[in-house]
């Protein structure tokens, strides 16, 4: 199993986050349209993407504090 974290709107525009484990991102999804049926999910990630993530978020936060004029850019 795969530990997700998914990120909700609920009915009122308000953002709550649910961690949970699912055997597939298609498991994931379904587990998470099954228990928040009034809510929607912006954003499905396991922890290989939450690192990707986070590291080009870094990236990009170290490029800007070096004053780098790509700062940008993606990678």
């Amino acid at each position: 199993m795969t530990q997700y974290h998914a990120v909700m709107l609920d009915e009122t525009g308000g953002e709550f986050g649910h961690t949970f484990e699912a055997n597939s991102r298609t498991e994931a999804w379904d587990y998470v349209q099954e228990q928040f049926p009034e809510s929607r999910c912006v954003q499905l990630e396991d922890p290989r993407e939450r690192a990707e993530r986070e590291n080009a978020l870094y990236r990009r936060m170290a490029r800007e504090f070096d004053g780098s004029d790509d700062y940008w850019e993606e990678d």
